[in-house]
C-alpha cells in the first residue's frame, strides 16, 4: 500500500491533527488526550504496541474462549466463524449475547509492524456475510500512522492509524486536544455524518433560555461573542462565554456548531474550547488565558478547520433513505446499523433520553446511540446542554408512518397511535 505523506505542520508555531477526513491546527506541542472513532459503522479501539507473538496469543485466547462458550438458545458454540485473511489478520464472528440470535459481533484484528489494530462491528443475525465483508475491507486498508503524519491519499484518519479509501463511508470522529502551555485548556472536535446526530434546534436558539435556567447565577456569566459564523463551506453558529468554575475561578466555554446537511461530506460538526477545567485530581484550575487571548486562540483554531486535501478524487455519498418493504413491528436494530424501515423506533434504555425513548428514523440513516440525560451544572447550562452520555442500544420498530405522511414528507411527523413521545 502506498504510504504518501505531506508536511504535518502548517507553520513552526502550530501542529496539525488529522481526524476522519478533516484537519485542525493547534499551538505547536499540543497533544491528543482522547478520541472516539467509527468507520463504516465499525468501532476502532486505541492502537496498541505489541509483538507478533503476543498478537497471536491474544487472538488465539479470544477464539478459544468464544469456541468454549455456549449459546443457551442454539445449544451450540458462541463462535460462528473464524477467518484469517492473511498471517497478520483475524476475524472472529460470534453471537453478541448467549441467550439471543438477534445480534452478531464481528471482531477484527490486524498486526502491522508492531501495531495492534482492534475493530468491532455489530450486525443483525441475517447480516453476517455483509458484516464480514465490511470488516475484511476495513482490515485490508489499514496502516499505522503517527499523530503528526498527514496522509496525502484519500482516506480516514484515526489516532495511530489510517484507512486508505477514496469513497466516503459512514464515518464519525471525535478528539480532545490538550493545549500546549495551558494545562487548564483543551479543544474538542466532534464530526457526526448523519442527520440523526443533529440537535433539535440551532445552537443560539438553544442558548436563548440560558438566563432563565441559570437564575441568579446568570449574572456571573459574561457573553463575549455570539452569532452566525461560517467556516469554509460550513454554515454554523458560535457562542463564547466566560463564567466561574466550581472553585470560583473564571474559565471559558466557547462553542461553534453546524447542523450540516445530513450527508457524509457535509456532516454535523461541533468544536469547543474550554479553559479552567479540572486537573487530573479533579481540582478546578485557574485559567492562564485572558478573554482576549482565549478569543485569539479560538479564532486561530476555528479558522484552521478544513477538509484534508488529497491527491486523489474524493467521492461523497448522501445519507438519504432508500425505499424498503414494510418490516414487522418488533423488528430489532442495533446502534450503528442502517435503519431498514422508515418509522417510529423505541430504545430499550430506561430513564430520560434526549429526543425521547421513541423516535422517528428514515430508512438508510444510521441508528444512533441513546443519549441519556442527567442533572445540569452551571457549565452545562451555559453551553445550552445537559450532562449526558451516549450508550449503544437496541431499537425496536413500534410504528409506521401514515401513507399520506410518507407521500407529503412532513417536517414534523405525528407519533404513532401507541402513545406520545416520552421526554
Amino acid at each position: 500500500m502506498t504510504n504518501q505523506k505531506t508536511n504535518a505542520v502548517s507553520s513552526s508555531s502550530t501542529s496539525t491533527y488529522c481526524l476522519g477526513r478533516f484537519l485542525v491546527d493547534v499551538p505547536a506541542g499540543s497533544r491528543l488526550s482522547g478520541g472516539n472513532y467509527k468507520y463504516d459503522f465499525i468501532s476502532i479501539e486505541p492502537v496498541k504496541r505489541t509483538s507478533i507473538e503476543d498478537f497471536e496469543k491474544l487472538v488465539n485466547a479470544r477464539e478459544t474462549q468464544l469456541k468454549a462458550a455456549q449459546n443457551k438458545l442454539t445449544k451450540q458454540s458462541m463462535l460462528l466463524e473464524s477467518a484469517q485473511p492473511d498471517k497478520g489478520s483475524k476475524i472472529l464472528t460470534s453471537w453478541k449475547a448467549d441467550f439471543s440470535k438477534a445480534l452478531i459481533t464481528i471482531d477484527g484484528y490486524r498486526w502491522i509492524d508492531g501495531s495492534l489494530f482492534t475493530l468491532q462491528d455489530e450486525v443483525g443475525g441475517s447480516k453476517q456475510s455483509m458484516g464480514g465483508a465490511s470488516m475484511r475491507d476495513a482490515l485490508a486498508r489499514l496502516r499505522p500512522r503517527a499523530d503528526t503524519e498527514i496522509p496525502a491519499e484519500p482516506g480516514y484518519c484515526f489516532a495511530g492509524g489510517f484507512i486508505a479509501k477514496p469513497d466516503w463511508e459512514n464515518e464519525e470522529a471525535a478528539i480532545d486536544i490538550d493545549i500546549a502551555g495551558h494545562p487548564d485548556a483543551f479543544v474538542s472536535v466532534w464530526i457526526y455524518p448523519l442527520a440523526s446526530h443533529k440537535k433539535d434546534r440551532p445552537l443560539l436558539e438553544r442558548m436563548g433560555g440560558m438566563t432563565q435556567a441559570l437564575g441568579n447565577l446568570a449574572t456571573a456569566v459574561r457573553v463575549l461573542r455570539k452569532g452566525d459564523r461560517q467556516i469554509g463551506p460550513y454554515k454554523g453558529q458560535e457562542h463564547l462565554a466566560s463564567a466561574p468554575n466550581s472553585g470560583g475561578m473564571r474559565g471559558h466555554a466557547f462553542v461553534w456548531e453546524t447542523q450540516g446537511e445530513g450527508t457524509l461530506d457535509m456532516p454535523a460538526i461541533k468544536i469547543e474550547l474550554t479553559t479552567g477545567h479540572q486537573d487530573s485530581k479533579g481540582n478546578p484550575q485557574k485559567t492562564t488565558l485572558t478573554d482576549q487571548q482565549a478569543i485569539k486562540l479560538w479564532d486561530d483554531i476555528l479558522n484552521s478547520f478544513r477538509l484534508r486535501p488529497t491527491g486523489g478524487q474524493v467521492k461523497t455519498g448522501a445519507a438519504a433513505g432508500v425505499p424498503q418493504p414494510p418490516l414487522p413491528l418488533g423488528e430489532l436494530v442495533a446502534t450503528g446499523k442502517a435503519c431498514p424501515q422508515t418509522g417510529w423506533w423505541q430504545t430499550s434504555e430506561p430513564g430520560e433520553v434526549e429526543g425521547g425513548r421513541r423516535q422517528r428514523f428514515v430508512a438508510g440513516e444510521a441508528m444512533p446511540e441513546a443519549t441519556l440525560l442527567g442533572q445540569s451544572s452551571i457549565w452545562h447550562r451555559l453551553k445550552g446542554d445537559r450532562p449526558s452520555y451516549r450508550k449503544a442500544t437496541v431499537w425496536k420498530l413500534v410504528g409506521y408512518d401514515e401513507p399520506s405522511s410518507a407521500a407529503t414528507a412532513p417536517t414534523s411527523p405525528t407519533p404513532p397511535a401507541e402513545g406520545p413521545r416520552q421526554a
